[in-house]
């Protein structure tokens, strides 16, 4: 007994249009989709770049609200001192 090579007729393969047809398709899909992660992507960095921005913002506001407030107790002090003498 040999090898026995035997063809299923009943399985259609698509025609080379509906391949072309089907491939765009796919084509299209995930270029949407590697459009909608490159947008989300950007907006990620967009919002880190606000966040880091406002958060840099707000440090350098308490500091110099700190150096101010520094300057203006020692002038108070001096005051007072050059008032007592």
């Amino acid at each position: 007994m040999g090898i026995v090579s035997s063809r299923f007729n009943w399985v259609s393969t698509p025609t080379a249009y509906g391949q072309v047809t089907n491939w765009r398709a796919k084509q299209k899909a995930f270029n949407n989709n590697v459009a909608a992660n490159l947008a989300a992507f950007s907006y990620s960095f967009a919002d880190t770049a606000t966040t880091l921005g406002s958060g840099m913002g707000e440090i350098a506001a308490k500091r110099a609200a700190v150096r101010v407030q520094s300057e203006l107790q020692a002038k108070i002090a001096k005051t007072q001192l050059d008032m007592k003498a």
